[in-house]
């Protein structure tokens, strides 16, 4: 962990920004289950007094918040750019914020997940007041390099005052550049800080700089340096130095032994004109990976498929593997031929080609064509989700209508899984419109059913916040069918349900809990004659966790379903401290606190035995922060990446 002690006027942008903030919020003295309730209002059963927060009168925001405010404050983020507010860690120490986004995952188990991430680490937020030892920048600027979030790194540092930047903040926008393969970048920064700071590193990237530019004696020079500083402890520098001086390749021992490449690694082995070792990309090292893509060394297929790996962890955007795509050399008749000629042998090569084959039809027919086959393999091969963000730009071409109905049930999954729901829509439309008893498209929709409720798709009859709120007390009534079809409803994490028996004065339930209701019986049937009932039982188990976390009932006669032996399993799940602590940040509205912990616990979608409940927690807890759309993103992830 990082630590500093620099300190700052309190910039004007950050009292601003909590002006804003402290005029739109919540009265924090209501009661838990008053106003502020919806459908994921009441987490957990207890009754005890909860911890302070914030006043929301905006001379009181600004008395206690800005306190708490020094340079570190800083980000790239506001609300109205997806950051979490000036107030995010209302409640929480530093202590624990730090530790929080030191333990984030590096790899994130999903998009949204590192989506999250990414947006709590560039937030524009007030530190809080304790432990000034310990700093939040540099904290930050580390986890974002750490991620691979090379761009944002950068943004932070340089959005920070220069006089507020120490050795390791530098550190971090010169460690981004070379990793990035931006040298001439990375060597100019590395000039601006030369004089501030001693650190061994500083040294070693001076070694790096004189090497590029050629100056071989400041090479030598610096070299001798770093010897009689540390020795020659660093071997895995000290073979590249000399390999780059002799211009010989270095050895295979060193490479062979590059378990962990560091940003100035990479920067040498370009220098260097070799290639980073291919078992880098096994490492889930994000600076080797990236590496690999930026380097003039790498060849074609080994960038491919480290593209291909890079977009599906979200190290880079589906515009860059796009063009990493688009760059590949094909014959015209390859091109011409993709949907008849042999696979090529590189997985990464094939979709490149077909991809090309799609964006240069003129013909929408020939590319819905082409996009289908696409499609098919990426499914095979597990790549759908990553295939349809890869073809989003060529799928708008497409005409919705009727023509297509052959075609409508992919556009629609994969619209889906783009996250473009308006296109979607159309699609399932579409679909409805062209159903009958000659095709399949009725029983692929009720298998689809599940993603669609909880994209938002299908009306599910769950009650609006406005309607649970309505002279509820936070609470809601639930109409029991007579033959107790439906199970109670938790709204979230341990939400209360008032639960009003059949009476003749109970109000019907509406036509769209009809349709819910008799749509996932349908689904459970369906699911059901599964060739592997313990991989179908656990699909069940996720969606209707999922569904509990977003307040969508459950026909209670589904539920029984699973309920058999052995009533013990084997799971991955987050600590207990993990689901106490998610659970009372969300209760209070601590922003910061609660996305960093759902994403700890959405790390679970990533194993193949991760507990649901979890993921029920996560997208409860984000729903009661107002984090809505975030929430059905992650649980439309996970379903899309399941299915798959």
């Amino acid at each position: 962990m990082a630590f500093a002690n620099a300190q700052a006027p309190v910039p004007l942008f950050l009292k601003q920004e909590a002006e804003q903030n402290a005029n739109s919020q919540p009265d924090a003295t209501a009661p838990a289950t008053g106003g502020n309730s919806g459908p994921n209002s009441n987490f957990g059963q207890g009754t005890g007094t909860l911890p302070d927060t914030f006043p929301s009168d905006p001379d009181a925001v600004q008395t206690v918040t800005l306190q708490a405010v020094d340079a570190e404050a800083v980000g790239t983020l506001g609300r109205e750019r997806g950051g979490f507010g000036a107030d995010m860690w209302n409640g929480t120490s530093r202590e624990t914020a730090a530790r929080l986004l030191t333990d984030l995952p590096a790899m994130p188990a999903t998009h949204t997940g590192r989506d999250l991430a990414r947006r709590l680490l560039l937030s524009i937020a007030a530190v809080p007041d304790d432990h000034k030892e310990i700093s939040m920048l540099e904290t930050r600027a580390a986890k974002l390099i750490n991620m691979g979030e090379l761009d944002g790194a950068i943004d932070l540092v340089r959005a920070t005052p220069q006089g507020a930047r120490g050795s390791l903040l530098a550190q971090a926008e010169v460690n981004a550049l070379m990793i990035a393969g931006k040298l001439d970048d990375a060597c100019a920064a590395i000039d601006g800080y030369s004089n501030n700071f001693d650190d061994i590193f500083w040294l070693k990237a001076a070694v790096m700089c004189a090497l590029h530019a050629n100056d071989r004696t400041s090479a030598s020079f610096s070299t001798d340096l770093v010897r009689e500083m540390e020795g020659e402890t660093d071997k895995t520098f000290f073979s590249l130095v000399s390999a780059i001086r002799n211009g010989s390749a270095p050895s295979q021992d060193i490479l062979n032994s590059l378990n962990t490449l560091r940003p100035i690694d990479i920067a040498l082995l370009e220098i260097a004109k070799q290639s980073i070792p291919t078992n880098q990309l096994e490492t889930g090292n994000a600076a080797a990976i990236l590496g690999m893509i930026n380097a003039r060394a790498t060849s074609t297929d080994v960038r491919l498929e480290a593209a291909r790996k890079a977009e599906k962890l979200g190290l880079i955007e589906a515009a860059q593997l796009r063009k990493i795509y688009s760059d590949v050399s094909f014959d015209a008749d390859a091109i011409t031929n993709a949907l008849d000629d042999a696979p090529e042998g590189v997985q990464a090569r094939q979709y490149a080609k077909l991809y090309q084959a799609a964006a240069k039809s003129d013909v929408a027919a020939v590319r819905a064509e082409i996009l289908a086959a696409l499609y098919e393999s990426a499914t095979i091969n597990g790549d759908f989700v990553q295939v349809s963000r890869l073809t989003s730009d060529l799928l708008t071409d497409i005409p919705v209508n009727s023509d297509f109905s052959w075609f409508a049930i992919d556009a629609l999954k994969s619209s889906i899984a783009a996250n473009n729901m308006e296109r979607a829509s159309g699609w399932l439309q579409t679909a409805k419109n062209s159903s009958n008893p000659g095709n399949d498209i009725e029983s692929r929709l009720i298998l689809l059913y599940p993603v669609l409720a909880l994209a938002g798709l299908e009306d599910t009859g769950t009650p609006t916040a406005t309607e649970m709120a309505d002279g509820s007390n936070g609470s809601v009534t639930v109409n029991l069918p007579d033959d107790g079809a439906t199970t109670p409803v938790r709204y979230g994490l341990g939400g209360a349900v008032t639960l009003t028996p059949p009476a003749k004065t109970s109000a019907p339930m509406n036509d769209a809990q009809a349709k819910h209701r008799a749509r996932m019986t349908e689904w459970q049937e369906m699911d059901a004659a599964r060739g592997d009932q313990i991989q179908a039982k656990r699909d069940s188990e996720l969606i209707f966790s999922l569904f509990d976390g977003f307040g969508i009932e459950v026909p209670i006669a589904l539920w029984d379903a699973l309920l058999t032996a052995p009533y013990l399993d084997e799971r991955q799940t987050v600590s207990t401290a993990v689901n106490h602590h998610l659970e009372t940040a969300a209760m209070n509205m601590q922003r910061g606190k609660t996305v960093a912990l759902a994403i700890h616990a959405q790390q679970v979608a990533g194993v193949p035995n991760g507990d649901p409940k979890d993921l029920s927690d996560a997208v409860a807890a984000l729903n009661h922060i107002g984090l809505n759309r975030e929430a059905r993103r992650l649980a439309v992830e996970i379903l899309m990446a399941r299915s798959q």
